[in-house]
């Protein structure tokens, strides 16, 4: 009695620790299914009744873990589990040699309990396996869509930019053409209109019409002036004619006269000759960047530098003004900065770049490099 109470003990202890080493086994995630499944299998053996004749094999759709020497026999207990999704999966304990009946076959009814118990646990093994394998692909396609999209929007804002700096050199053309029609025709129309009028000023003493003709002439000249004018305001003739130089030169002028701001250029030799695009954009890039000297940066003094760098052309514009945070531009699109954001973009399309350093109460300096031709 007292012997056999000893094997069952002994039995139910070996059956512990089969459970104990597998649950250890399962909750190791660095290891393969295979590499688990093994060693799953090799940890059964040694909890069955007679194991120096037992056999394991662990089968999970088209994975397989077996002991050495497994074969099928006529002395074999299995147990089957199915995970969600309906992958299914087997495990398996065989005597190699015939032992004696017991309560299934030579197989215990507490062997029993610990089969299927085994395969409880591979169950929720596998379906957290294939959950967290979901999740990952999951979580790769996501990343995949998001790097779609993340290039789509790349190419649409590409897009946006080509398109916006392309109005912008189409608008330059037909500013240009519109101030060339100002001063082919109506200027030249009203200039021989006055010419014209000082023709009849000695008939007119005679008739008393002198002080009409003063009054014609007077209005004339105010609008031969502001014709002149708006013609620079719309397209300078100096930036087609001169180059960039010149027409900055201008610029400032009139930026000194219309502001009294304090506008210095400095143009460096040899910058040679660049093309329209790069012109017309770094002029309108120096003209909205002392527009935004003149309304917010209450300066006193503006510096502009031009040179050439090998096959690039650099346009500095610095002020004493007030200065703001530089790091805002990081995120901006609208708002007070949206002429910077603007200018970093038309200059980005022509392969150049924008550099802005600044600080709030120690001024601005706006870097513009852009190859000299494109």
């Amino acid at each position: 009695m007292r012997d056999d109470l000893l094997h069952k003990l002994q039995e139910r202890v070996k059956e512990l620790t089969a459970l104990h080493g597998t649950a250890r086994i399962l909750q190791d995630q660095t290891k393969s299914a295979t590499n688990v499944m093994q060693e799953v299998a090799a940890l059964m053996p040694s909890a069955w009744q007679y194991p120096e004749v037992a056999a394991a094999r662990i089968r999970f759709e088209r994975l397989e873990a077996e002991t050495s020497g497994f074969r099928e026999t006529d002395w074999r207990q299995t147990a089957s589990f199915v995970v969600r999704g309906g992958q299914s999966g087997e495990i398996e304990i065989c005597y190699l040699e015939p032992r004696p009946l017991a309560d299934e076959g030579p197989f215990l009814k507490e062997e029993r309990d610990l089969i299927e118990s085994l395969a409880e646990m591979l169950r929720f093994y596998f379906q957290r396996l294939l959950a967290d394998e979901d999740l990952l692909r999951a979580h790769s396609e996501l990343e995949q869509t998001v790097a779609a999209r993340t290039a789509e929007l790349r190419e649409t804002n590409a897009s946006l930019r080509r398109l916006a700096s392309e109005l912008s050199l189409t608008e330059a053309r037909e500013r240009r053409k519109i101030a060339e029609d100002l001063h082919d025709h109506i200027g030249q129309a009203l200039a021989f209109i006055k010419m014209s009028l000082e023709q009849f000023r000695g008939n007119a003493i005679f008739c008393g019409f002198e002080g009409k003709i003063d009054e014609i002439t007077t209005l004339i000249d105010q609008t031969i002036k502001y014709t002149r004018n708006l013609t620079f305001e719309i397209s300078p003739p100096a930036l087609y004619e001169l180059g960039l130089e010149a027409a900055i030169d201008g610029l400032a002028e009139r930026f000194r006269k219309k502001h009294g701001l304090a506008v210095n250029v400095e143009a460096f030799p040899e910058i040679g000759p660049l093309g329209s695009d790069v012109v017309v954009l770094l002029y309108k890039a120096v003209q909205e960047l002392l527009t935004n000297v003149a309304k917010h940066a209450r300066a006193n003094r503006c510096d502009i530098r031009i040179k050439r760098e090998g096959d690039s052309i650099r346009v500095e514009v610095e002020d004493d003004g007030c200065g703001f945070d530089a790091g805002s531009l990081a995120s901006c699109g609208a708002g007070d900065h949206f002429g910077l954001f603007n200018i970093r973009e038309r200059i980005q399309y022509l392969g150049g770049v924008t550099e802005i350093r600044s600080a709030a109460g120690k001024g601005t300096a706006v870097m513009l490099t852009t190859p000299r031709r494109t």
